[in-house]
């Protein structure tokens, strides 16, 4: 594919997916605090600690879904080879998935017991709880087949055509959610949902691989010992990451569940689900980029690898500096009018929530290139290394200091850990200086939006802590506002020259783009 074309489509594919999940965070947003009415605290943290649960059993495909979408992005020709190859390389991610999936099943079904103990549920909690987690853990073990079928969309940058059949499914299952709450289903509502969810989007997906891919045959015959050891030699070390990543980031409802209570949880989730969210969009751009950087970086050597690093770096920088600024303006508002203030866990939470974003997103930025180009073993050393001594700083200042506590000692063990040594990484294996890493696209663009940022935060504050502006009358244009002048100062700035080539050119005079 030529290197615009390829470049083009990345990106459009990053712009509608972010738009399929900004749309679907307003849905959330919506949703929320239906769902609190419908459950009372203790419940709604007991959900969350179900999908936490489920978010580390879905891990244990062991990085095969990973595997396979790097490996068919190396083979996107049209030729006999690469057409067999594709047969290879999806017959084995399924046939392995399946076995991974059964075993996800059996360890779920195993935990599901302890549960109640550990967590020292209430009877009417108790009682549905074993059942549920089994359920759930079946369904993750069907949707790693789902994985291994849909990773070719990704792979060959169509990542549109299956985001948008799974953002409608998305969408129907919210209002399944909640319709089923309010029939007061109760906690069950969340197995029923995900059910449909599984089942309706992996027809769908069927469909789409029988229109696009007529010629793709998942066959036992296909399967490749060989290939199955290569995809899980690079595999296992993604696992790594990702379990460590899952500790690092979602561990802290956990903690807090067993160290304060299962109400603090739900107040907790609250607080930091603006910053998890723009985390999710941040991370959604490196993804969604997999497949063209890795060709980048595998087969254009390490001077376009550099180009296409910076220009990464700066717009993840740009971004999450923008949204910091504006998540600290306005999330304490936003949460007062949206489920109560009685579910904001404080400025200071807040901000140690928006430092992880911000830092979390910036070192997984690099970490991101090095896996593009199958530098893992590293990186998983290194990041089992900060989850150990995260979860060890996160419990025991949760004793000491509560959630800040928690929060804190993901901050500190990231900054003794992959904070510096990505960089060196980076240089090691990519030639990238910590000029190029650190110096340029970072510390400079965060000083100068910081600048602005903080002007902004001034104005909104003036206006949030007037009582009679305490409604979404006046929250809503003061967002947009603050919106519309970081957005503007990023782009002029920072953002317009690197990603101008980008834009179509009837639209490059609106954005004051040079052609």
């Amino acid at each position: 594919m030529p290197e615009i074309s390829r470049t083009k489509s990345a990106f459009w594919g990053i712009i509608s997916t972010q738009a399929f999940t900004i749309i679907s965070m307003v849905v959330s947003i919506v949703s929320t605090p239906l769902m609190v009415r419908y459950l009372d605290k203790d419940a709604y943290g007991l959900s969350i600690i179900f999908f936490q649960i489920i978010n580390y059993l879905a891990l244990f495909d062991f990085g095969l879904s990973t595997a396979v979408i790097r490996n068919l992005a190396l083979h996107r020709g049209d030729d006999d080879h690469n057409r067999l190859m594709v047969n290879k390389i999806m017959s084995t991610g399924v046939l392995v998935a399946a076995a991974f999936g059964l075993l996800v099943t059996v360890i779920g079904i195993c935990f599901a017991p302890l549960l109640p103990h550990v967590y020292h549920l209430r009877a009417d909690l108790a009682a549905p709880a074993i059942p549920i987690v089994i359920t759930l853990s079946l369904l993750v073990g069907g949707q790693f087949i789902q994985r291994g079928l849909g990773g070719i969309f990704f792979a060959h940058h169509r990542q549109t055509l299956i985001a948008t059949p799974n953002f409608v499914v998305s969408l129907l299952t919210t209002g399944l959610t909640l319709l089923l709450l309010s029939r007061g289903v109760g906690l069950w509502t969340f197995v029923y949902a995900n059910v449909f969810q599984m089942l309706t989007s992996f027809a769908m997906q069927l469909v789409l691989l029988h229109m696009y891919y007529p010629e793709l045959r998942i066959r036992p015959r296909f399967y490749d010992k060989e290939l199955t050891k290569s995809m899980l030699d690079y595999g296992f070390f993604m696992f790594l990451q990702g379990l460590a990543t899952q500790v690092i980031l979602y561990t802290d409802r956990l903690v807090i569940g067993k160290v304060l209570s299962l109400a603090l949880v739900a107040v907790f989730s609250l607080t930091v689900r603006i910053p998890e969210v723009g985390m999710s969009l941040l991370g959604r751009i490196t993804e969604n980029s997999l497949p063209a950087v890795a060709e980048i970086v595998v087969h254009e050597g390490p001077a376009r690898a550099r180009l296409y690093f910076h220009r990464m770096m700066l717009l993840i920088v740009a971004l999450s500096m923008m949204a910091f600024w504006l998540m600290l303006a306005l999330d304490e508002w936003f949460i007062r009018l949206w489920v109560g203030a009685d579910f904001f866990a404080g400025q200071q939470v807040l901000v140690l929530a928006l430092i992880i974003m911000v830092q979390q997103t910036i070192t997984r930025t690099g970490a991101f290139f090095l896996n593009a180009k199958g530098i893992a073993r590293a990186l998983s050393f290194v990041a089992m290394v900060e989850a150990a001594l995260n979860l060890a700083l996160s419990i025991g200042l949760g004793y000491k200091m509560g959630m800040s506590g928690i929060l804190l000692g993901t901050i500190l063990a990231s900054l003794l850990t992959s904070f510096w040594y990505v960089p060196y990484l980076l240089y090691k294996h990519l030639d990238i200086a910590p000029m190029d890493s650190v110096v340029r696209p970072i510390i400079w663009p965060v000083l100068g939006i910081s600048l602005a940022g903080t002007g902004v935060y001034l104005l909104v504050q003036l206006v949030a802590r007037q009582p009679a502006f305490n409604h979404w009358l006046w929250f809503a244009p003061a967002g947009v506002v603050a919106t519309g002048i970081m957005a503007a100062f990023v782009w002029l700035l920072y953002l317009r020259v690197p990603l101008g080539e980008y834009i179509p050119e009837r639209f490059r005079r609106y954005l004051f783009i040079n052609s």
